[in-house]
């Protein structure tokens, strides 16, 4: 059983380590120096016994014991005179070279802690930006937020805990090594108590593991509700949703507060039981070792110096498990979610640099689904040519698959079925760093950072544009006007999503953006479809700039911003089912003329 006992304390041990990616050097680092305290502790404490018995009796004459005769052998070795300033001397050696241990064993814990949370976070994001895109819009934006920042901090302090709980059991057995040569059978006494004691909080120690699964879940949820109603802030005003929001998060704080006030009373149950039980078991020891075994009162005295110290030790020890119990779950959650996103799909690249389009892009038979084949197909054998430097226009009702087809171009996702061809040769033939960086992107929701309008223009380039550059971009972009109105000018930061900047604004420079990328490729996902009407004529001269000079493909609900399209592709149920120029479709009084009049006459 103890055997059993050990090598399951070895496994969470070893598994802690694995799960914080905690090399060997460093872990054999921190139990050496955990060691040296421990050993230090207990030298430091045993030679108080030759320190006591001397103001007892006056003199080293009667001074015994594995400490007194080693500390006179060293005192006479030395020449030193055998009084109560050198004994002092000497038991306060022990007590600063502690100190010193002490120092290099906090910072050695702190890096590995803060070194642990880096790589976590690192690994984490790591997984997540080359993992599928499925996987994080199925994980959630404040689940992926909250398992990245809150339980990672919570998951690196396991660790922190954890050798907290290794230097105390070090102690404590150096504490009844001191025992045991003081006196074997007072020192049998204080074990057994504390192994009983041990025994009797294991149940709180156990309850608090499964709160720490609850408290992880609840952190979860609480970032992801609070997350999503300040992300959604205007709705929520503009429809009088207040009240209502506010009560669903005064829940969720709510129910994440009662898991973490169930921890803390399961911490005051296991300090309520240790607290009387060992101080019970002092007060045996004295009467026992008073009454019956006739101790001096000087080993006494040390024994119970001891006891009391080994009582905080126990409540150290018993505390931390219970809060390592708490904060495993946490680590758990995140491993599981960082293995989770490896396990996601990934895309790899092949070792052929992409230098742009000469003829043109080919979909054969291309088929999607988001899962696996069970999965309902998201496109079904998509058949489709885009010629070099033409515009190429995707329609259809919403759902229909036509940002899943373009998401196929740059390889955000990889098709389940048939193949991509770009000049007759396979997609996957081409690095896929260099296809990406190819293709410029934009969205209805411009992409910004908290940074400057300049860092924002030139975020992703391998080189520093030149000022004629940069101005080209902005007079392309039709930026120049509002950027250099600003008081700062390409210095003036954007605010978080760009919120500083209007809705054509943010459009707007993220098309100068695109044009100092100078992509060879350029997908544009209804980039007009919020604006007004001012931004989207700027808009639609700027990409008419671009028209047969790049390759572009346009999704668009307003059909009218495509009719000038050379050809136009009409998706429905993930099923190509007409393409043509617009009078063509027009003409064909199909899918394209129905989805056309809706706009037209509704």
């Amino acid at each position: 059983m103890a055997d059993q006992a050990r090598q399951g304390w070895f496994k969470r041990s070893t598994r802690l380590f694995h799960m914080l990616s905690v090399s060997r050097k460093r872990i054999w680092l921190l139990i050496a120096l955990a060691v040296t305290l421990a050993v230090l502790e207990g030298i430091g404490v045993g030679l108080l016994n030759p320190v006591l018995q001397f103001v007892q009796y006056g003199s080293t004459a009667k001074a015994n014991g594995v400490f007194g005769k080693l500390l006179l052998d060293v005192i006479s070795a030395l020449g030193l005179p055998e009084n109560l300033l050198t004994l002092l001397v000497f038991a306060f050696i022990p007590v600063l070279l502690r100190q010193v241990v002490y120092l290099a064993y906090a910072w050695a814990t702190a890096r590995v802690q803060q070194g642990a949370a880096t790589r976590m976070r690192a690994e984490g994001f790591a997984a997540l930006v080359n993992g599928d895109l499925a996987f994080i819009g199925g994980e959630g934006f404040g689940n992926i937020v909250s398992t990245l920042t809150a339980q990672v901090q919570r998951g690196s302090m396991a660790i922190s805990v954890f050798l907290q709980q290794i230097s105390t059991g070090l102690v404590i057995m150096m504490y009844v090594l001191v025992l045991m040569v003081l006196d074997w059978r007072l020192a049998l006494m204080a074990v057994s108590a504390i192994a009983i004691i041990s025994w009797l909080v294991k149940g709180a120690v156990t309850r608090s593991r499964a709160l720490g699964a609850e408290t992880a879940r609840r952190n979860n949820e609480t970032y992801s509700v609070i997350g999503e109603r300040i992300s959604a802030i205007r709705l929520i005003k503009m429809l009088g949703q207040e009240p209502s929001e506010t009560s669903k998060v005064r829940e969720v704080v709510r129910l994440l507060a009662e898991a973490q006030v169930r921890i803390a009373i399961f911490s005051g149950v296991i300090e309520v039981t240790i607290d009387p039980l060992l101080m019970f078991t002092v007060f045996a020891i004295i009467y026992v070792g008073s009454q019956y075994l006739h101790a001096d009162l000087a080993t006494l005295g040390l024994f119970l110096f001891i006891l009391l110290r080994l009582n905080q030790k126990a409540k150290d020890f018993n505390s931390s498990r219970q809060a390592l119990s708490a904060l495993i779950d946490s680590l758990i959650t995140v491993r599981d979610v960082i293995d989770r996103a490896k396990a996601s799909r990934q895309i790899r690249g092949g070792k052929t640099k992409f230098t742009g389009v000469r003829d043109s892009i080919r979909f054969e038979n291309v088929s999607f689904s988001y899962a696996d084949e069970t999965e309902e197909l998201v496109l079904k054998g998509v058949d489709l040519e885009i010629p070099c430097r033409s515009q190429t226009a995707i329609v259809g009702r919403s759902g229909a698959g036509k940002s899943t087809l373009v998401d196929l171009i740059p390889r955000l996702r990889d098709a389940t079925d048939g193949r991509i061809l770009f000049d007759g040769r396979p997609i996957q033939d081409f690095e896929l760093r260099s296809l990406r960086r190819s293709i410029g992107f934009m969205t209805q929701d411009a992409v910004l950072f908290d940074d400057t309008i300049y860092n924002n223009l030139v975020y992703g380039l391998d080189r520093e544009p030149s000022q004629e550059e940069v101005e080209f971009a902005l007079e392309a972009g039709y930026c120049s006007q509002f950027v250099y109105d600003l008081p700062n000018g390409l210095e003036t930061r954007v605010g978080d999503r760009g919120l500083r900047l209007s809705g054509g604004q943010r459009q707007r420079l993220a098309l100068a953006r695109v044009f100092l990328q100078d992509p060879d490729i350029l997908i544009l996902d209804e980039p007009t479809s919020a604006l007004d009407s001012e931004s989207e004529e700027y808009i639609q001269k700027a990409l008419e700039s671009m028209r047969h000079r790049k390759t572009l493909l346009v999704i668009a609900h307003r059909l009218s911003t495509v009719q000038r399209s050379d050809q136009i592709v009409v998706l429905d149920y993930g099923v190509i089912v007409e393409r043509g120029a617009h009078r063509d479709l027009l003409e064909a009084e199909g899918a394209y003329q129905r989805l056309f009049d809706l706009q037209i006459y509704r």
